[in-house]
């Protein structure tokens, strides 16, 4: 059966590897080259990051799973973000960043988790059901 968001227990391994790990860090690679660039490119950019969290979650039956993958993207999302800046090689941020920068990852991982709570928590109704199959 198609859905609206793919389901990672259909997916294949390349698949799952590319949406749960390259995605995020790529992602978060661009928006670092942005930062460097543009405020309102970079603020597009995480922006857009939201709209893959919540979809991310929706992919999984178990919160658990939902949450594991929220941690993972947003640590790989908010490393890929400082790992292009400094690739960028541009001097000053048009965004304010936290020092120390390794901060920046509680403003990822911290949205991310809710992000993929929610995204789960709308999948029975991408699924057309009225409940979650699963609390856990």
């Amino acid at each position: 059966m198609r859905y609206v968001v793919p389901q990672w227990a259909e997916m294949s391994p390349a698949r799952r590897v590319l949406e749960a790990l390259l995605l995020p860090l790529a992602f978060g690679v661009l928006c670092g080259l942005a930062l460097g660039v543009s405020a309102p490119l970079y603020l597009v950019g995480v922006a857009l990051s939201l709209l893959g969290g919540t979809g991310g979650g929706a992919q999984y039956a178990s919160r658990r799973d939902a949450l594991l993958r929220g941690l993972v993207a947003g640590t790989l999302f908010g490393l890929g973000i400082l790992l292009g800046f400094e690739l960028g090689g541009e001097g000053e941020a048009k965004v304010e960043l936290p020092h120390p920068h390794v901060v920046l990852l509680v403003f990822t991982v911290v949205p991310s988790l809710f992000l993929h709570w929610l995204g789960w928590r709308l999948r029975p109704r991408l699924l057309g059901r009225s409940q979650p199959a699963e609390t856990a």
